[in-house]
């Protein structure tokens, strides 16, 4: 019981560890306390790492690889953003939510963002709230093929020093919700995967093991609300850094581990958990409810409907859907070794 309670805790396989980062965001949208982006800096880590993994060993054999693996990837995240912002509208339009008529005042602006999920993040008003990382994830996809490079060229001390450089420069010049601002754990991602870095899991564990307990013991604390609380001033981005440094170890170590194949319904569940989550959020913060156990009530339904919502989209709409996209990009894998053998200009420019 104690192991099956570990695991659930502080989870160490790739699937479940991104399912219990969701879920960490699901629990500071539902409670509000200041969680939410520590597992998105992870996030962003986890996503430099595996994208100099799949560019070095995936995409740069394809076709037109930047474009291949551009399209690739708005394949795999466009569609929930889809679906995610149409049932997000739907929502405000039940509850009556005040940033409805803004939404409705910039219909083309809004349909581009979310169809190409790109200046998401700087919308004034988002629907799919969590989806402004999204916004910064399509960013670096675009820009990664040139800076897979770079990374794989320069040491390792000095790509973190010029993500540094570069998030520096881009908070002075442009401090919004933009790539340059979340460069720096994009390159700790890539820089760990170019060189191999490895932790001791048992150190990581203890680390992630740690940040858990700090979140119980600010939650039980009397300064709860200046450490974890959305007032300005607060110590909240801070603590959340701190959050992210801990978990990262862990993130490190569950990217070399197999996690079967529930693990990989976990991995691609926590997406659709991430996004899809959000409508539910809406309502519960939408709804008058009654004083009393009706919120919590409230809370259980809506939960147990998202939970069936996720499962279903996964199963029936984003996994057939990504399936097909492998093998469009195994097609052009294919393509990319006949252009080789029959020496076609199109070969690859970065095999």
């Amino acid at each position: 019981m104690f192991e099956h309670l570990r695991r659930l805790i502080l989870p160490s396989s790739p699937g479940a560890l991104r399912l219990w980062l969701a879920l960490v965001v699901v629990f500071h949208h539902v409670t509000r306390i200041e969680v939410g982006k520590a597992p998105v800096l992870v996030f962003f880590a986890l996503s430099g790492y595996w994208v100099h993994q799949v560019w070095s060993r995936r995409y740069c054999n394809t076709v037109q690889p930047c474009l291949t693996f551009a399209i690739s990837r708005w394949w795999r995240v466009a569609p929930i953003m889809v679906i995610a912002a149409v049932l997000c509208v739907a929502v405000m339009a039940l509850v009556d939510h005040g940033g409805l008529s803004a939404v409705a005042a910039m219909p083309l602006r809004q349909a581009f963002s979310t169809l190409f999920v790109l200046g998401y993040a700087q919308m004034p008003v988002r629907p799919v709230g969590p989806a402004w990382s999204l916004d910064i994830e399509m960013q670096f996809y675009l820009v990664a093929p040139l800076l897979v490079p770079l990374v794989q060229r320069t040491s390792a001390i000095a790509a973190l020093f010029a993500a540094f450089v570069v998030y520096t420069l881009g908070i002075a010049v442009y401090p919004e919700l933009v790539l340059t601002s979340f460069l720096v754990p994009f390159v700790i991602g890539m820089v760990a995967a170019r060189h191999q870095w490895t932790v001791s899991p048992r150190l990581a564990e203890g680390l992630q093991a740690l940040a858990v307990l700090i979140v119980a013991a600010v939650c039980l604390s009397p300064w709860r609300t200046l450490l974890l609380g959305s007032e300005e001033g607060g110590w909240w981005p801070q603590l959340n850094i701190l959050l992210a440094v801990l978990v990262l170890p862990q993130a490190l170590v569950s990217v070399g581990r197999r996690g079967g194949p529930r693990d990989q319904i976990w991995a691609d569940q926590s997406y659709v958990v991430y996004m899809l989550h959000w409508p539910g959020i809406l309502l519960l913060r939408g709804i008058a409810w009654p004083e009393g156990a009706a919120w919590s009530a409230g809370l259980v339904a809506i939960g147990l409907a998202t939970s069936l919502l996720c499962w279903a989209i996964h199963r029936y709409y984003d996994r057939p859907l990504n399936r097909r996209r492998a093998r469009w990009v195994d097609s052009r894998r294919n393509a990319a070794r006949v252009a080789v053998t029959k020496g076609d200009d199109s070969a690859p420019v970065f095999a």
